[in-house]
This record gives structure tokens, sequence and C-alpha cells, in this order.
């Protein structure tokens, strides 16, 4: 299966030296900045479920995420690579984008359009206007049982029914023998 992958330059010397990377926390932190902490909960969340799926190596943490489809690929910025590889689909943890998008905002992950009315009538009859107070907040602390069926939908994000046309996946490490192709910025030197 073709994919692909956004990554800072420096994760090219790594694959060039070692032969494969393995994500650094520290590229996290030095990405997502200020809300690092945050999304390393949620990868190690995401990380637990999905190596039910695809293997983990032990000293792995965090995924590396990957675009199912070319037209959905990030595209090149300052200091970035792009890694075009072929790898084995046994490989890769395939999800939906949108699904991920619940999980991503604490909001409750619905089967489908009924399912989330349901669920939007019952925010209603307690009066919540900010479903991810109940996560992040103490409100959670006052509706357990919601706050149980919101994290417990999260789980759905594996199941294979979709919420929408766009895939994006998920490896453990990127492999230099997978590499198929190097997209550089014009800042790199084509």
């Amino acid at each position: 299966m073709r994919v692909w992958t956004r990554q800072h330059k420096d994760v090219l010397k790594v694959i060039e030296e070692k032969g494969v990377y393995r994500v650094d926390p520290k590229h996290i932190n030095m990405k997502m900045e200020e809300y690092a902490d945050y999304y390393k909960s949620l990868y190690k969340w995401y990380s637990k479920r999905a190596e039910k799926l695809v293997t983990k190596p032990d000293d792995i943490t965090y995924p590396v995420w990957v675009s199912i489809d070319e037209e959905m690929q990030l595209q090149i910025v300052d200091d970035t690579v792009i890694f075009e590889m072929e790898i084995d689909e046994s490989e890769i943890v395939i999800t939906d984008l949108e699904k991920w998008g619940y999980v991503v905002n604490y909001f409750y992950l619905p089967r489908d359009e009924k399912d989330l009315k349901k669920h939007y009538s019952e925010l209603e009859r307690y009066s919540i206007a900010d479903e991810s107070a109940i996560i992040m907040s103490g409100l959670g602390n006052h509706y357990p049982l919601l706050k149980r069926k919101i994290q417990s939908s999260w789980e759905r994000l594996f199941e294979p029914y979709r919420l929408s046309t766009t895939r994006q996946g998920t490896i453990w490490e990127i492999k230099k023998e997978w590499i198929t192709n190097i997209i550089r910025g014009s800042h790199e030197g084509l």
C-alpha cells in the first residue's frame, strides 16, 4: 500500500544513520508546543488500542501518522520532507478521519446520525452546552455515566464503519526500505 508522511527534515537524518525512525517525544514537544502533553496523552490512548490491531514493538510509545490517500497528504512546509512509502497493509492501522476528530475533541463518537441525535438530546436534557467539558473539567464528576459513555464510544474509532470517505493511518516506525520517494521543499536543495 502506498502512503505518505510529512516529517521534520531531521527525521531523514535519523533514517539515513539508523535505517529506521521511531517517534521521539521531543518532536511532539517541538511540533505541538503548549499542546504537547494533550497530544502525547491522546497518542498513548490511541497506541494502547492500535497495538491490538498491529503489534507494536515494546520500545515504541507513539505512532507515526500517514496519509492513505495521495490527495489528502500534508504538503511541504519549512524544514519538512515527505516520505512516500510502500508498506504492507498489515503494518498500517487505518481509521476514518472524521471519527478521529470526535476523539481528539473529546466528543461522543456516534454509530450514525440517529445515534448522534439521541446523544445531543441527552446533552440538552442535562443543559450541557460544551460536551468536551465532561472530559476536560470537573463536569464529568457530576455526570460519571455520561463521561464513561463518551470515553467508551471512542473504541468505535477502530470499528469498520465510516462517517466520512477520508482515511488516515498510523505505523509504528518508518523503515528505510519502505521509502520509495522523498519530496523535499525548495529550501532543502532539490
